[in-house]
């Protein structure tokens, strides 16, 4: 995969998650169903996504396993949300939490990896011990009920990881 291919996926996935992001922050404040609906269908998206991206970048980053393993995990817990009347929702918790940790790991591999070909990483490392935060917040001290604060959480990640992959993007394309 070329350099200007990666660069084009890291773009996507910066897009993708600031309007997953912006998505998830602002449908709150709407019915909690529409926000089940909405959290479920953004993790849906974006586990097929990080299953998709992992599986094509698989030649070019050491850390494709990590990707494909945590696209999983997100595509699990969006359709179990999905369907939470049929299934019992107190696991969608760890799971988002679980999320978070391989999210962080992935990214602090990426922000590693991708150091002679990425010049800002920096922001991907910092991104990565918030991911870590996160991941151990939501497990110990997030209750099962809270599924608005683990939809929040998963906001305010997809926002925070779109703006940071925008901001590799630029700063790799346009040199300062």
């Amino acid at each position: 995969m070329s350099e200007k291919k990666i660069l084009n996926c890291i773009l996507t996935e910066g897009v993708l998650l600031l309007c997953l992001g912006i998505g998830m922050l602002l449908l709150p404040k709407l019915t909690p169903i529409s926000f089940v609906n909405t959290l479920s269908f953004s993790f849906l998206l974006y586990g097929l996504y990080k299953t998709i991206n992992g599986v094509l970048i698989r030649h070019y980053a050491g850390y494709f396993l990590l990707n494909i393993i945590s696209g999983i995990i997100l595509f699990i817990t969006g359709f179990i949300l999905l369907f939470s009347s049929f299934f019992n929702i107190m696991p969608v918790i760890s799971l988002l939490g679980i999320y978070f940790i391989i999210e962080s790991l992935t990214t602090n591999a990426f922000a590693f990896r991708g150091r002679s070909l990425l010049r800002v990483r920096a922001s991907a490392f910092i991104l990565s011990l918030f991911q870590l935060f996160l991941g151990v917040f939501t497990i110990l001290f997030v209750p099962p009920s809270a599924i608005w604060l683990a939809g929040l959480l998963g906001g305010i990640d997809f926002l925070l990881g779109g703006i940071v992959f925008m901001n590799i993007y630029y700063g790799t394309v346009y040199r300062y």
